[in-house]
This record gives structure tokens, sequence and C-alpha cells, in this order.
């Protein structure tokens, strides 16, 4: 027989009734504070491993001149005789006695302290090391020195991303507060081709967009529209170009840099054949990197005139290789050819069946008009481009990330592509740069290097049935600032922020050369460019046709504002 025991006593019945739920509310609160700490915990490592992987601040935020980005209390006087003169033409000045360097140099100094505040063209002004070097260069005339360089006395400006003793290399952005502790071997260069090196340009964050604004620098502003930009990542120096604070400017071009802005400002602009100059030494604020990769950037002239571009090149040409990533180049001398005797392709669209690349009116009528001078000069005119724009396209953001990723952790190559995708052009391609941040391994970069041979083998073959090919840069005139990946005006509608500039990282993909060509103003007052792509090291060539295209288009248009 089964007993059914019942509780006895009024203890028992206490902790049934209360001690239990007592219990319960003292382990429920237990293991909750285990977990509060256990999250805590987690969330301290993994603050603390995110904190690592983010690059340090390297050396002391750059002090700006501020005197640059402000009107001055007393404009300062201009000599009329030196405004917008060519490199060319002040070096005659200079080698003639006409004028002595350090008059030019006063002029430009004067030019930038009265207009810099509007454009924030020059983000460093070297006024006194300038005109030391502007004394030397007329000492070296007074004593009858032959020996002088292409550019001697000539005052010029070099974009910020190279090194220039003394003045900041930051890339505009909050981590960098490098100040130069030497001359990098482009700025080394020019100084021993004679130039005054005046300052240094403004530069977007990181070089990463065809805007210039970043973390530490004013905005820069187009000269001919102050509500436009004048394009990046060159962007600084194109706007001291055009507004005639300069001679000249060496940029640098790895999408576009230099042919967009020279576009947007309406420059005479050379980007060189990859590997071309030696831009590794003093090119990069991050004195503890040590680079593996390079492919696409080089260094390059914008200017005025058609003629400072060869002052330039004959300054840069024979500067010392960096065996890592450059190897002897055998350049083919000019030819002294006419126009007659060119072989030209052209094209104003570029794409497949699957996306096409396109341009507004104001660029295709320049081009047809350019197009019409070359046919009445005799050149040969071929409507043809290699089918290859997507495939170009995704190799140049497939190089971009391995070049900017390398040894870069997970997180920190995560939150780059987060950054990016405000560039994704939206027809497939940026997949390249998200899948070479998933694996920036050297096998991927191996493959993509191997694939933009394939694409470089496809271009010569193409140069050999043409000389050169004219396309246009960019879609239309400047478009007015904005935040970078916004949708842009176009002639029928809004055009994606990347489908504005369709034609200038495809052309770095494979390493070859361009002339930037001005072709004048739209209805509207704004410059419109076009570009010439080469074969690779075509470079004398493309200048010896500058030359012969410089009576033939508009050039150079300085801006009414000025």
């Amino acid at each position: 027989m089964s007993t059914i025991l019942q509780p006895t006593t009024s203890a028992t019945s206490a902790f049934v009734h209360t001690g239990t739920p007592e219990r319960r509310k003292r382990t429920m609160l237990y293991w909750t504070g285990i977990v509060l700490c256990f999250l805590l915990v987690s969330a301290c490592i993994l603050g603390l491993w995110v904190w690592s992987v983010i690059p340090a601040q390297q050396g002391r935020p750059v002090a700006l001149q501020q005197e640059l980005f402000a009107p001055p209390e007393q404009t300062l006087p201009e000599d009329p005789r030196f405004l917008y003169k060519s490199a060319t033409e002040l070096a005659a000045m200079i080698r003639s006695g006409e004028a002595t360097s350090t008059e030019i140099t006063r002029h430009f100094i004067a030019r930038i302290k009265n207009h810099n505040h509007r454009y924030n063209a020059l983000i460093w002004l070297r006024e006194e090391e300038a005109l030391v070097d502007a004394a030397r260069a007329d000492a070296a005339i007074a004593n009858g020195d032959t020996a002088l360089g292409p550019l001697h006395g000539v005052p010029i400006t070099i974009k910020e991303q190279f090194w220039v003793k003394g003045s900041p290399a930051t890339l505009n952005a909050k981590m960098f507060g490098l100040i130069a502790p030497e001359d990098g071997a482009l700025a080394a260069s020019l100084k021993r081709a004679g130039a005054v090196i005046l300052g240094t340009t403004n530069v977007p964050f990181m070089l990463s967009d065809y805007q210039t604004h970043g973390e530490l620098y004013p905005t820069a502003s187009n000269p001919y529209d102050t509500t436009r930009t004048p394009g990046g990542s060159s962007g600084g120096g194109a706007a001291a170009v055009a507004a005639g604070f300069t001679a000249g400017e060496l940029g640098s071009d790895m999408g576009g840099s230099v042919r967009v802005p020279s576009a947007f400002c309406g420059l005479w602009g050379l980007k060189p054949t990859y590997g071309a100059l030696n831009q590794t030494h003093g090119g990069w604020p991050d004195t503890t990197r040590v680079q593996r990769r390079l492919a696409m950037a080089q260094p390059g002239p914008l200017a005025r005139a058609p003629e400072d571009l060869t002052l330039f090149w004959d300054a840069l040409k024979h500067m010392p290789i960096d065996p890592r990533f450059q190897r002897p180049i055998d350049r083919p001398a000019a030819t002294a050819r006419t126009l007659s005797n060119y072989r030209f392709a052209w094209a104003e669209e570029w794409g497949d069946e699957h996306y096409t690349a396109k341009v507004g009116a104001d660029v295709r009528d320049k081009l047809q008009t350019l197009l019409g001078t070359l046919g009445k000069q005799g050149a040969m005119l071929t409507n043809d481009i290699p089918t290859i724009h997507a495939e170009l396209q995704h190799n140049f953001f497939a190089t971009f990330a391995l070049v900017h990723g390398e040894d870069k952790p997970w997180l920190l190559r995560k939150l780059m592509t987060m950054q990016m995708r405000a560039l994704d052009p939206g027809n497939g391609s940026f997949a390249g740069y998200e899948d070479a941040m998933d694996d920036n391994s050297d096998a991927h970069w191996e493959r993509v290097s191997a694939e933009r041979e394939r694409l470089t083998a496809i271009w010569e073959g193409f140069f050999r049935e043409h000389d050169f090919l004219i396309m246009p840069i960019t879609y239309g005139a400047a478009f007015t600032k904005c935040e970078t990946g916004s949708l842009l005006q176009g002639d029928n509608g809004p055009v994606r922020y990347m489908e504005y500039v369709p034609f200038g990282g495809v052309v770095n993909a494979t390493g070859h050369p361009t002339l930037s060509v001005p072709m004048g103003l739209n209805a509207d007052g704004m410059p419109i460019g076009l570009q010439v792509v080469g074969p690779l090291h075509s470079e004398e060539e493309l200048l010896h046709l500058a030359m012969l295209l410089k009576p033939l288009v508009p050039g150079f248009v300085p801006p009414k504002a000025l």
C-alpha cells in the first residue's frame, strides 16, 4: 500500500512557497551578472583589437598656415608682366635677363596670398625657401652659368602627396602628421632642373576622390565657378595652375587624377606610362610602410601650355629608377610627322552589350570639333576602340584594392570597402574591389597582374593598327561640389558618380600614357577636355602631337573670375 507524504511543518511550507522564488531570483541575478561580465570583457577585448588594427596617428597634427585661407588685410601688388605667362616664357625671360626669378617668385607669392582663400588650391606656402631658391637662380645667371636646367628659376607647385622638405605630406588625413624630412625623388629632380617650388597643393582624403576635400584642409574650389569642384585627386594643383598661382604643377594619376582636374580646369596634362618615373621615394606619408605592390599610379605635370609639359618631362625623365617597381626604359624619340601622317582611332562611347560608358552633349560636340579639325589636316580617323571596358574597370578596382589593402588586417579592409562603395559605378565591376579586399593574398595579386598583362597586350595590338586613340575624359564639365557618391546631373537625368568619369581608371589599368587636351569652354563658361592615349612609352610622340595641336584647339582660357 502506498503512502502519500504531506508537508508536516510550517518551515517546509515556507521553503516551498517563499524560499524557491527568492533562490530563483538570486540565481537569475547571478547568471545575469555572469553574462554581463562576459559581454563587457568581450566588448573590451573587441575594442582593443579594433583599436590595434586602426592605423595610429603618425607625427603631430599639422598646424595650417591660416593666412592662406583668409583674405589678406591689404592686397599685395602683382606684376602684370608675369600674369598667365607659360613656364617656357618665364624661363626665357629669366635666361635673357628680361626678368629675375626673384621678381617672378614675388609675383606668384603675392597672387597666392591675395586669392588662394577663394579656391584653397595651395595648402602650404614656402615663401622664405622659395625666395632663397630664386635668389640662387638669379646668382647663377649673373655669374654666367650656362649649365642651367629646363626649369631654371621657374616657380612651380607640387601635389601634397610628394615630399618637399619642411612641407606637410598627409594625404589630407588626420592619421598622418608628417612634415617631410627631406625632398622626395621627384621634388629633388625638379630642384636639380632649376625649379623654384612655391608650395604644395590640396588633395582629397587619401587621394581617393574626384573632388578635393578631406579631414585637414578646406575644400578646394574650381576657379571658373567656386560652387564646383576642380576635380581630384590633383585638384588643388589644377586650381592653382588655372588661377595663375604657379607656372605648372606636378600631380599624379592612378584613376584619372591628372586628367580629370585637367579637363575640369581647362589645362594640358601628361600622364606618363606606369613605371616611367620614380614615385616611391617620398611619395607616401606612412614612413613605416614597406610597399611590395605598386601599379597604375604615375606622376605627371599639368600646365597652361603644351610646351610646359615638355619642360617638366625633360626635368624628370632621367631621374634614378626604383628597381623594385621600374626597369630601364628605352624611350623612342619623337618623329617629325605632321598630322596628316597619323592614324587616329576615336570613340565617344565605350562598352559592350551589358554596359556602355557615355558622355554628354558638351563633350560630344568638342570631340566632333577636334575630329573635324584633324580631318581637315589630312589625318586618318577611324571610329574604333577595344571592347574591353568592363574587363579593364574590373581589373582597375581589383588592382586598387590589392595595392591599398596590402598587409592590412581583415577588419580594416572591410572598413575600406564600406568607404569605397560610394565609388561603385553600378555595372558589376566593383566586385573586383570587394573580392580583392576579401582575398588580399599574393596569389590573388599574381592572378590580377597576369590579367593586367593580357589586357596590356590587347592595347599594344590595337596601337599597331592606330597611332593614337582620342576619347573623352569625363561625362561633362566640372560638377557641383557634393557628397561623394551622389547622383550627378546629366543631359537627360541623373548620372551615377563614377559614370561621370568612365574613361579614367580604365586607362590606368594597363598604365598607358595620355595627353590631356583643353578644348575651350562650354556655354556655361566651364572648361571641357579630351584625352589622347598612346602606346606604352610614347611620351615623346605625345608631346610632339601636343605642339601640333596647340594652334588648332582653344587651349587654356583664363577664368573670368580673375
